[in-house]
C-alpha cells in the first residue's frame, strides 16, 4: 500500500529536524512500513534548514513549483490592527531524500522556511507575528502537493497531531482512492479551536463544504456551574476557551477521518472519558464528548516503540565512570535522568528543579542529569531557558549536569545507560506515551513518574509489591506550580537514594522489571497493529464496535441489544464501581443490599448526583441525608460566608470564586514562559479558593462574597487521586424561585386543544421567568414543526426537540445536535410489528434540514397541510430518517407500543406520544435524556425541575424532574406517576400551578 505520513516534524534521522517525540513516532513507523515493502511518502516542511540538510544527505529538488495564494482569515479580537484577510501569494517548491526506504518530500517556501531555530510558532506568537499561521499554510500547501504531486493511486494519508492536520480528512473525504488516519501523540486540550472563518475559507479553496454548525454547542448559561467551571479550567493546560466562532479540532477530524489512532492505551482511554480528572464534567457536555461515542468504532490504539538502534545497544558496554566524570558528576553515588523538551509546566519541570534544590540542599548524597531541551538539535548552543534552574544547578556543581540542547541518540543512551532512576513527573496527561522514559527504562533505570493513565503501561503506578512493579510513583497533578508534587518529588528522590543504597535486591528487582517493560514496546509491533488497521480501511471492512470498551467507559448508554446479554457480567461489575443503579439494575436484582453497595460505590468517587438517584430509589432517607450534609454554606455577618465540606476520602477541597489569578510563579518570569513551547494560561475571572483541612475528612474556609451563580461549585481531589466537581445546593437567598427549570410539553400539556396558548398561560410563564425561572419547551414534534408555536410564546434559547433526539436554538434558529434512526431497522420494525398485529398505516420523519413527514394514505384525517403522502412505500426510505410512527386503523395504540416493545426491546425507543400513533426513535431517545442534556447547559439539575406533560412519552420526564405535573387530560399512565395532576390543557393546568409555585394571582383569560 502507499501509506503518505504528513508530519510538522520528521527528524527521527536528523535531530535538527526535531523537537520532540512526534520526530521519532513518525519516522520510525515510516521506516517499519517501508522495511516491509509499503511505498511510503513522507511530506514535512523544510524548515528553513535545506541547506543545513544537503551538506549531509543527497537532498534534491523536484520540478515542483505550485503557485498558490493562502488566505488567513483574522479574528479581530485577536488582530485588532490587521486587516479581516491577508492573502499569502507563495510558490511552494518540494525536495526529495530517499533514505531507508522512505521517500522525505521537503515543502520550502516562504513560510514554510520560517523558524528554523524551533521550527514551531511559540504560543506568544498569536496576534503578534504572522508566522503564527505556518502550521496552516503547511496543511494548504501540503494537501495540494499530495493532490497534485503523490496522487492518482489508492493510499493512506497519515496525519500526525490533530491541530498540524484537521484540514485534510476533510479535504480528503470526498476522495474515494484516500483514507485518512489521525494520530493524537500528545493530550492538546480537546477544545482547541481554530478561528471558524479561517476553516471556511480555506475549506472553500479545495471545493469542500463541512457542516461545522454539527461540530457546536451552545455556551452554558452564564451562572450556570459548566460555565463558571470552564473558565476556572482555562487557567489550566487542560482546556482552551472559546467563543462560537471558533471550531474545534479534533471534532473536525473524528468527523471525517476514517480512524484516529493513539499512542498508549492509556491514552485512548484517557481522551474517550478524561475519567477522574478535572475537565471530565465539562467535557460530557461537549460535542466531542458524544462524538466519540458515536465513532467509538474509529478509535485505535496504534501504540509507540523504542528504536531498533536503541535496543540493539547494550548498556553494560558504557563506561559510566568515564560518562559521568566527564559531566562532572561522582558515579559513586545514585543517578537520576530527566531528558524532554523545556516545558515547564506540562513536564512538572519546575517541581522537579524545585524538588532537586531541596534534596541537594538538605544533604542527600546523589547526582542529577538533567536535559531540558530549548531549541533544535545538530549542536548549535542553546539558550538557557530558566534562569532559576541555572542558578540552582550553578550552585550546586558536582552534583548536577544541566544542558539546554536537544542531544544525538548516541549522548542520550550513554547517559540513559548511567542511570538509576530515571524522573519524568509529567502533568495534566499531556503525554502519550513518553519515548524518553521507556529509553531510559530499557536501559534499566528505574522509573519515578506520575500515576497517569496515559502512561500506566510503564507500569510505575503498581503498588511496590505487586511482582510486576517497575518504579516509585507521584500522584497525578493538574496545576502550575504544584507544592504537593514538589513534596512528593522530594520524598521520592530521597527514598529512592535510600533504596539504591540500603536494598540493592530490591533495586535489582525493580530495574530488571523496568527494562523487561519498556522493550516490549517496539515499533514492529507498532506497525503490525497499524498496517493491519489500513487493509481493512482500503478492503473496505467495517470495524465493530467495541463494547468491552464502551463497558469500561460506563458507555451504556451506547450498548447495542446484543451487548447487554453477551457481556452482562461486564456492564454489571463496570456498573457497580460506577455507582449506576439503572445499569446494574438490568443485568441483576437491584435489592437493599445491591442498592447499599451502588450508593458507596457512588459516595466514594464523590458522584452526588449517583448517591441521591440512588437514596431516591431505595427509599433511604438517611442515605439522602448524608448527601445533604456533605457541605453546609452559612452567610455571616459582614457578607461573608462560612463553607465546611466533608467527604472521608478528600485530600484537597477548592471552592470556586471570582478573580484574576496568581501572578506568574517567581521561578519562571513572564518572557521565559512566552519563550517555551507552552502557552501562558489567561485570567478567566474564576480561581479556585482552598478549603483547609479541619480534622479527618472536613475543611473549612470562608469567602468573602456569594458562591458564583445560585451554586458553590467545589473541586474535590479525593486520596485516590480522583478529582471532580460537586455542585452544592446552598440556602436560596430571599425570593429564589422554588424551582429554577420549567420543563413542558407542548401538544395537549402547554397548547389549548385549538393549538393556541392562552394568555393565562402566558402570563404565568412570565411570572415564573420574573422570579428566576427558565422555561424549557419539551415536545415530540421535530424542531421544524414547532417554530410557530414557540413563536407565539415569544420563546427565546434552547429547545428539545422529536422526543429528546433534537436540541434546537430558537434563538438563532438552528438544530445543535440530532440523532438517526437506522433506516434498515426502521423496516425491520414494521416487517416484525406487521407480522404480529397485521397492516399498518406507516409515516416517517426525514432528517434534518428536510425534516418533512412522509405518510401512508390511510393515515387518513391525520394527514395534515404539508405533508408528504405516498402509495408507494418505498419511497419512504429514500432518505436519512428522524424516526418512525406507527398507526393502526382497528388495533389500539397501547397495544402497538406493546407489541413493538417486546419484539425490539433495547434495539430502539418505543414511545405512544400523541392518540393513534406510536413512535419508534434511536435507542436511549427519552424526553428525559433531552432534557437532562438541556439543563445540564444551562445549569439547572433535575431536584430544580418542575415538568408537565400528558403521554406516556413523558413518563422519563416527569419521572427524572423534581416535580412531575400530569394535566387533567393526561393519558392514565402518566397520572398514575404523576407528583401532581392539575386541571386539562383546556383549563390552563399549567398555569394553575405555575401560579401556586411563583405567586401569581388567578387570572382567565
Amino acid at each position: 500500500m502507499h501509506v503518505i505520513h504528513f508530519a510538522f516534524e520528521c527528524g527521527g534521522f536528523d535531530n535538527r529536524l526535531m523537537r520532540g517525540g512526534l520526530s521519532p513516532l513518525v519516522w520510525n513507523l515510516s521506516r517499519e512500513y517501508a522495511a516491509r515493502g509499503h511505498r511510503v511518502s513522507l511530506v514535512t516542511p523544510a524548515h528553513g534548514l535545506l541547506g543545513t540538510l544537503r551538506r549531509d544527505h543527497p537532498v534534491e529538488e523536484l520540478p515542483y513549483a505550485d503557485e498558490h495564494r493562502v488566505p488567513l482569515v483574522l479574528d479581530p479580537k485577536v488582530w485588532p490592527d490587521h486587516p479581516a484577510e491577508i492573502g499569502l501569494e507563495l510558490t511552494t517548491r518540494a525536495h526529495r531524500l530517499r533514505i531507508d526506504g522512505v521517500d522525505v518530500y521537503f515543502l520550502s517556501d516562504a513560510f514554510l522556511d520560517l523558524l528554523p531555530d524551533r521550527l514551531y510558532p511559540p504560543p506568544g506568537a498569536e496576534g503578534r507575528d504572522l508566522a503564527y499561521f505556518k502550521p496552516l499554510v503547511f496543511q494548504v500547501a501540503g494537501a495540494r502537493f499530495v493532490q497534485r504531486y503523490l496522487g492518482g493511486e489508492e493510499a493512506v494519508v497519515h496525519g500526525f497531531e490533530p491541530y498540524y492536520h484537521y484540514l485534510l480528512p476533510p479535504v480528503f473525504a470526498g476522495d474515494p482512492s484516500v483514507r485518512t488516519v489521525s494520530t493524537v501523540a500528545a493530550n492538546a486540550p480537546v477544545t482547541q479551536g481554530v478561528y471558524r472563518p479561517q476553516v471556511e475559507r480555506v475549506l472553500e479553496l479545495f471545493g469542500v463544504r463541512s457542516d461545522l454548525d454539527a461540530l457546536e454547542e451552545p455556551l452554558p448559561a452564564e451562572d450556570s456551574p459548566e460555565a463558571t467551571m470552564a473558565r476556572a479550567l482555562a487557567g489550566t493546560r487542560m482546556h482552551v476557551e472559546h467563543g462560537p466562532d471558533h471550531v474545534a479540532c479534533l471534532p473536525l477530524i473524528l468527523a471525517h477521518a476514517d480512524l484516529v489512532d493513539f499512542v498508549s492505551p492509556g491514552q485512548r482511554d484517557y481522551c474517550s472519558t478524561f475519567r477522574d480528572t478535572p475537565f471530565e464534567a465539562l467535557f460530557r457536555t461537549l460535542p466531542v464528548s458524544r462524538m466519540l461515542r458515536e465513532q467509538a468504532h474509529k478509535l485505535l490504539m496504534g501504540g509507540c516503540g523504542i528504536s531498533d538502534g536503541w535496543l540493539a545497544r547494550d548498556p553494560g558496554a558504557v563506561d559510566r565512570e568515564a560518562v559521568l566524570r566527564s559531566l562532572g558528576l561522582d558515579p559513586a553515588l545514585p543517578v537520576f535522568y530527566h531528558a524532554a523538551r523545556y516545558a515547564v509546566h506540562h513536564k512538572g519541570q519546575l517541581e522537579l528543579i524545585r524538588a532537586v534544590e531541596e534534596v541537594l540542599d538538605s544533604g542527600t548524597e546523589a547526582v542529577f542529569v538533567l536535559r531540558f531541551a530549548t531549541s533544535g538539535g545538530g549542536g548549535q548552543p542553546a539558550p538557557v531557558g530558566n534562569a532559576y534552574f541555572q542558578n540552582v544547578a550553578d550552585r550546586h556543581p558536582g552534583r548536577i549536569h544541566l544542558d539546554w540542547r536537544l542531544a544525538d541518540e548516541d549522548t542520550l543512551f550513554e547517559q540513559a545507560a548511567c542511570a538509576d532512576f530515571c524522573v519524568f513527573p509529567s502533568k495534566f496527561e499531556l503525554d502519550g506515551f513518553l519515548i524518553a522514559q521507556a529509553e531510559a527504562m530499557a536501559c534499566g533505570a528505574v522509573p519515578i513518574a506520575t500515576a497517569q493513565s496515559v502512561t500506566a503501561h510503564f507500569g510505575h503506578a503498581l503498588p511496590p509489591d505487586d511482582p510486576r512493579a517497575t518504579g516509585l510513583s507521584l500522584p497525578g497533578s493538574f496545576r502550575d506550580d504544584d507544592p504537593d508534587l514538589t513534596r512528593a518529588l522530594t520524598e521520592r528522590i530521597r527514598e529512592a537514594a535510600a533504596l539504591w543504597r540500603t536494598a540493592p535486591d530490591e533495586y535489582a528487582r525493580l530495574s530488571a522489571n523496568s527494562r523487561a517493560t519498556a522493550r516490549r514496546f517496539t515499533w514492529e509491533r507498532s506497525a503490525d497493529r497499524r498496517l493491519a488497521a489500513f487493509a481493512g480501511l482500503l478492503s473496505g471492512r467495517s470495524r465493530p464496535f467495541p463494547a468491552e470498551d464502551a463497558i469500561r467507559y460506563g458507555w451504556f448508554d451506547a450498548l447495542p441489544a446484543p451487548a447487554w446479554v453477551r457481556h452482562r457480567r461486564l456492564v454489571a461489575e463496570s456498573a457497580a464501581a460506577l455507582g449506576d443503579a439503572a445499569a446494574y439494575g438490568r443485568c441483576a436484582p437491584l435489592d437493599e443490599e445491591a442498592y447499599g453497595r451502588l450508593f458507596e460505590a457512588a459516595y466514594g468517587r464523590a458522584d452526588f448526583v449517583r448517591c441521591a438517584g440512588t437514596a431516591r430509589a431505595a427509599g433511604r432517607e438517611d442515605w439522602a441525608a448524608r448527601v445533604r450534609e456533605r457541605c453546609t454554606v452559612r452567610r455571616e455577618p459582614a457578607g461573608r460566608w462560612l463553607v465546611e465540606y466533608r467527604h472521608p476520602a478528600a485530600r484537597h477541597v477548592e471552592v470556586a470564586v471570582p478573580g484574576t489569578g496568581a501572578p506568574p510563579t517567581r521561578l519562571e518570569s513572564r518572557a521565559e514562559a512566552i519563550a517555551s513551547d507552552e502557552a501562558v494560561p489567561t485570567g478567566s475571572g474564576v480561581v479556585l479558593a482552598p478549603l483547609a483541612p479541619a480534622g479527618e475528612g472536613v475543611f473549612r474556609g470562608v469567602l468573602d462574597g456569594p458562591p458564583i451563580g445560585h451554586h458553590l461549585l467545589v473541586m474535590v481531589t479525593l486520596a485516590s487521586g480522583r478529582v471532580t466537581w460537586d455542585t452544592v445546593p446552598f440556602d436560596a437567598p430571599a425570593g429564589r424561585p422554588p424551582y429554577r427549570l420549567v420543563a413542558t410539553d407542548l401538544d395537549g400539556t402547554l397548547l389549548r386543544s385549538d393549538q393556541t396558548v392562552s394568555d393565562r398561560t402566558l402570563r404565568a410563564l412570565a411570572a415564573a421567568a420574573g422570579a428566576g425561572a427558565h422555561h424549557l419547551v419539551v415536545t415530540g414534534r421535530p424542531a421544524t414543526a414547532c417554530k410557530q408555536y414557540l413563536a407565539a410564546l415569544g420563546y427565546r434559547g434552547l429547545a428539545v426537540c422529536g422526543q429528546g433526539a433534537q436540541l434546537y436554538d430558537a434563538d438563532a434558529d438552528r438544530l445543535l445536535s440530532s440523532a438517526s434512526l437506522d433506516v434498515d431497522l426502521a423496516r425491520h420494525v414494521v416487517e416484525r410489528v406487521e407480522a404480529a398485529l397485521g397492516p399498518l398505516e406507516l409515516g416517517v420523519v426525514t432528517a434534518p434540514p428536510e425534516s418533512r413527514f412522509k405518510v401512508t394514505p390511510r393515515f387518513g384525517e391525520r394527514v395534515r397541510h404539508g405533508w408528504d403522502v405516498t402509495t408507494d412505500r418505498r419511497l419512504l426510505w429514500t432518505d436519512p430518517i428522524d424516526k418512525l410512527v406507527l398507526h393502526h386503523t382497528s388495533v389500539p395504540e397501547d397495544e402497538v407500543e406493546s407489541v413493538a416493545r417486546e419484539l425490539f426491546g433495547d434495539e430502539v425507543t418505543v414511545v405512544h406520544s400523541v392518540q393513534g400513533m406510536v413512535e419508534v426513535l434511536p435507542a436511549g431517545t427519552t424526553k428525559a435524556a433531552g432534557v437532562e442534556r438541556a439543563a445540564r447547559l444551562l445549569g439547572f439539575e433535575a431536584a430544580e425541575t418542575v415538568a408537565f406533560g400528558d403521554m406516556p412519552n413523558d413518563i422519563p420526564l416527569l419521572a427524572w424532574a423534581g416535580h412531575g405535573v400530569a394535566v387533567g387530560n393526561a393519558h392514565p399512565a402518566l397520572r398514575a406517576m404523576a407528583d401532581e395532576v392539575a386541571p386539562g390543557n383546556d383549563e390552563d393546568g399549567v398555569a394553575v400551578v405555575l401560579e401556586r409555585l411563583f405567586g401569581t394571582p388567578e387570572r382567565t383569560a
